[in-house]
């Protein structure tokens, strides 16, 4: 009896694997997934991760096409205007998709397209070299008010997630210049060399180079793991929280049924232990949501974001 229970127990997690190659005809050919950022940044590492994966739990492998440019506008247009046939699909980054459509320099909105799955979040870390003289973010802080307008900090992008901690310390009284830097994967390369004098950066995107920094803090409500010494930024006396999400969406109007396939396959790949250690080693964070809760979390970020692009046109314009 053990023996026929184990067995049957055997067969129906190897049908539930497969299940989703199955579900009528789709998909019977590779996805498209289109990345709209630079390779090797955190965008592209969010569906790397789990691309081998997704061809064994969908039974069809994931095809890349690198669409950068606009801090991910022009990929993110281009995925707009796909068929929407379950064949083409794209990662972004949250919360940047909302800051777009806010600032209206974007030629879409929320209703554009089919949100499929939250894949993971990355904390965000005040950075400098690790040979860096500056030893604090208090210090760091206090040098920049010491001399406004002369500490350049590193950004991935204007009104991204990483700018809009940026301005909240401007916000705040804390007068960096802020320097943008296009991508996540450039973000390292422009601290390291000398370019910015520290950066408010990615824990993915900046993974490889990670142990030639010094974190100063993080902005979020509890410490790193990784980084347990760093305090939050709360801490060190300001309130400002932000995170990277890497997400999956689709063009919209994809079928019901479509859509229900992709998503539950993201969502068996990322309770998978390995992929969730795969994601940890990366310096960041498998984190499944469904479609409709992603978008409601673009939803729920709304009043900051745009709060925050006014506070960011007002100070362009003095």
């Amino acid at each position: 009896m053990k023996r026929c229970f184990a067995f049957l127990l055997t067969v129906f997690v190897a049908l539930s694997l497969t299940a989703f190659a199955h579900a009528g005809t789709y998909p019977d050919k590779s996805i498209k997934i289109i990345v709209p950022f630079n390779p090797g940044g955190g965008g592209e590492q969010g569906a790397r991760l789990l691309e081998k994966d997704f061809k064994e739990v969908v039974g069809q492998p994931l095809s890349f096409i690198y669409k950068p440019g606009g801090t991910g506008l022009i990929g993110m247009v281009e995925l707009s205007r796909q068929k929407p046939d379950g064949y083409t699909i794209g990662i972004h980054s949250y919360p940047l998709l909302m800051l777009d459509i806010i600032t209206g320099r974007a030629g879409y909105t929320l209703d554009s397209f089919d949100f499929i799955s939250l894949l993971c979040l990355e904390e965000v870390y005040l950075a400098v070299r690790a040979d860096s003289p500056v030893s604090s973010a208090k210090e760091l802080i206090e040098r920049a008010k010491s001399e406004p307008g002369r500490i350049n900090l590193g950004i991935c992008e204007i009104m991204g997630p990483t700018h809009i901690p940026a301005l909240r310390l401007k916000a705040d009284g804390v007068p960096f210049n802020h320097v943008p830097i296009d991508g996540a994967g450039k973000v390292a390369p422009a601290l390291l060399g000398g370019q910015v004098d520290a950066a408010i950066v990615p824990s993915g995107g900046v993974s490889g180079s990670i142990s030639k920094m010094k974190i100063l803090a993080v902005f979020a409500p509890e410490r790193s793991k990784r980084f347990p010494g760093a305090p939050t930024m709360k801490e060190v006396g300001y309130d400002i929280n932000s995170a990277v999400g890497r997400y999956i969406a689709a063009p919209k109007g994809v079928p019901a049924e479509k859509r229900k396939v992709l998503e539950d396959a993201f969502k068996t790949i990322l309770s998978n232990p390995e992929v969730i250690a795969r994601y940890e080693n990366a310096g960041t964070v498998a984190a499944w949501k469904s479609g409709d809760e992603l978008r409601k979390m673009f939803e729920d970020y709304e009043e900051e974001g745009r709060a925050m692009v006014e506070f960011y046109q007002k100070s362009q314009s003095k």
